[in-house]
């Protein structure tokens, strides 16, 4: 089952939202993403053995409670 995706989300490679989520000391591993991808237990794609994740994917927080949170802070600006 394919996850559901707007126009406005864009794909970064998995290294750099990796680099962006965990310390610097403590990212996991392309291989893992590519797991937790194919599981669904993170929001990206795997094309061509490349793995992609969503920007706007944060670990550990569900989408819907993302989602509002920058839906709130783009409202109050």
């Amino acid at each position: 089952m394919s996850p559901i995706t707007t126009e406005n989300e864009r794909l970064m490679k998995a290294s750099k939202w990796a680099e962006r989520e965990f310390t610097k000391c403590s990212a996991p591993q392309n291989r893992t993403i590519k797991n937790w991808v194919l599981k669904g237990k993170v929001r990206g794609k795997v094309v061509d053995e490349n793995v992609f994740v969503f920007e706007n994917e944060r670990f550990g927080i569900p989408k819907h409670i993302s989602d509002t949170v920058s839906a709130l802070i783009a409202a109050s600006q």
